[in-house]
């Protein structure tokens, strides 16, 4: 599929973009790249190598391997966090794993919705907390 315009990797304040042709769109910031300034990635997912797209790529493949060693205790109606032996309770509004009511916390989020940015309260696990800091 072919990409329009040209990668805009390095452009900045009185900085012009690298000018190479396109190949991808970085899912993170929307910015065209080229083959030295980005990846294609399975299922066509495309990363630009800027700092904080990179992260939140890696924070993805954490989370998914996170989340494959945590479902096993809810299996058993336990509560997904580490050595914990209580019953689940409630659910984490983020990863859907169950918890005990220990292992959840309210946080303040922002979400973007078709009105427009809405500030909410949800329930969530330590991890997906932690988590909201690279993704707010």
């Amino acid at each position: 599929m072919a990409v329009e315009g040209t990668c805009s990797s390095g452009a900045g304040f009185l900085r012009r973009g690298c000018g190479r042709e396109s190949v991808g769109l970085c899912v993170y910031c929307a910015a065209p790249f080229c083959t030295d300034h980005g990846s294609l990635n399975a299922d066509y997912y495309q990363v630009c190598n800027r700092k904080p797209c990179l992260a939140k790529f890696a924070d993805i493949e954490a989370h998914q391997r996170w989340l494959d060693a945590h479902q096993s205790p809810n299996r058993m109606s336990m509560c997904a966090e580490d050595s914990c032996q209580e019953r689940m309770q409630h659910s984490c509004q983020r990863c859907r794993l169950r918890f005990c009511d220990t292992h959840l916390i309210d946080k303040s989020v922002t979400e973007f919705r078709l009105e427009g940015r809405v500030r909410t309260v949800q329930l969530m696990c330590p991890h997906c907390a932690e988590r909201r800091v690279l993704w707010d």
